[in-house]
């Protein structure tokens, strides 16, 4: 019994040694993840915010919103509206704005981190929340 008992405690230490606790960043009000393509890890914002508040809060944490010029397109990836290097999808949000302003100056871009799709959204303070991502 007590060698079995043993067996056990050892198999439930290993299974739950391999469960980790997300890496933190920013004071623990955000999570790093670690880019697709290139391994650099980025600071990314537990709470949703608008895209102004995203630029202050990484200016805040002494880093800088991350730029669509930052995706890894190198010519062998489809980068045709996807950015290869924010594919991510562990313990973060949907969405991450980027510094990246369309022409309009009235919108910028984002990228949804389950598939590194980019798209257009509003900046100013009504409009969509995403997390920022900074590096």
């Amino acid at each position: 019994i007590l060698m079995l008992t043993c067996g056990m405690l050892m198999v439930f230490s290993v299974a739950l040694a391999e469960e980790t606790t997300p890496e933190t960043c920013a004071n623990g009000a955000g999570t790093v993840v670690i880019g697709a393509v290139s391994g650099h890890k980025y600071c990314h914002s537990n709470k949703t915010m608008n895209w102004w508040n995203t630029v202050a809060w990484c200016d805040a944490i002494g880093k800088k919103l991350f730029n669509l010029n930052d995706c890894q397109c190198d010519g062998t990836k489809n980068c045709n509206s996807l950015c290869p290097e924010l594919v991510i999808t562990k313990n973060v949000g949907l969405y991450a704005w980027t510094s990246t302003i369309a022409p309009s100056a009235t919108n910028a871009y984002y990228v949804r981190l389950s598939d590194g799709f980019i798209g257009l959204g509003g900046k100013g303070f009504r409009d969509s929340d995403n997390n920022a991502l900074c590096k």
